[in-house]
């Protein structure tokens, strides 16, 4: 597959922002536990989806339907999305990789381990070993601001409801569909916005995901583990 031309250089602004991989580590991550409060299935895959997500939306990639159709090197900082365009250029020229397929392949616990290194050396999350009854270690990944999952989800919700006028119309609106739509793809939304309360938003979520042909690969994927187990 022939690579496409480069992109139009970003416009310099300040600090850059968190990518959709970052943010879903965030609302995901328990501000107690440091460890994820969903899913750890449908949390890993949501992750590789982000990467594919980010992807299109700062043009590193073209897709059509069920496939990739294009790409171009991007400014990445990360190893997981470096290696996600540095496989589309190993793709024989004239094939279309397809999204399922492609998701596959981004390492689930690695990806998520790299984002979270990310986010401590950002100074968004801080590392600490703990141990479960004193015997059993594990790593909690534990938010520098404890409300930062609940701004992130006001956020989306705000988006989706229309709260801050029509969709596009401030930077972080398209970013916020595409997490919608990712969430309702791997089946987190309803441990993030759970009860009758949030129905509505959630019918919100779904619609926006059929809009969206990474969701819909997501959606395919995380049905598919959970059908064979995991």
């Amino acid at each position: 597959m022939a690579p496409l031309a480069p992109p139009d250089p970003p416009a310099p602004f300040g600090l850059l922002p968190l990518v959709l991989a970052e943010e879903l580590v965030l609302l995901c991550t328990d501000p107690d536990s440091g460890t994820p409060r969903v899913s750890r299935n449908g949390f890993q895959r949501a992750i590789a989806a982000a990467v594919l997500a980010e992807l299109l939306l700062t043009g590193g990639i073209e897709v059509e339907d069920r496939r990739i159709t294009g790409f171009r090197p991007v400014g990445t900082h990360d190893e997981v999305t470096s290696e996600v365009l540095a496989r589309l250029e190993r793709a024989p020229k004239g094939r279309r990789p397809g999204l399922d397929a492609t998701l596959r392949r981004v390492p689930r616990g690695p990806a998520v381990r790299s984002f979270r290194e990310r986010l401590v050396a950002s100074g968004h999350l801080t590392l600490e070993r703990r141990s479960f009854l004193l015997l059993v270690p594990y790593r909690a990944w534990l938010p520098v601001r404890a409300t930062v999952g609940a701004e992130i989800a006001e956020r989306i919700a705000a988006t989706l409801r229309g709260a801050s006028g029509p969709r596009g119309a401030y930077p972080s609106a398209e970013r916020d569909l595409h997490l919608a739509g990712l969430l309702w793809a791997a089946q987190l939304d309803r441990r993030l916005f759970p009860g009758r309360v949030h129905s509505e938003l959630r019918k919100s979520f779904r619609a926006v995901a059929r809009e969206q042909p990474i969701a819909q690969a997501l959606r395919r994927v995380v049905g598919a583990d959970n059908a064979g187990g995991g």
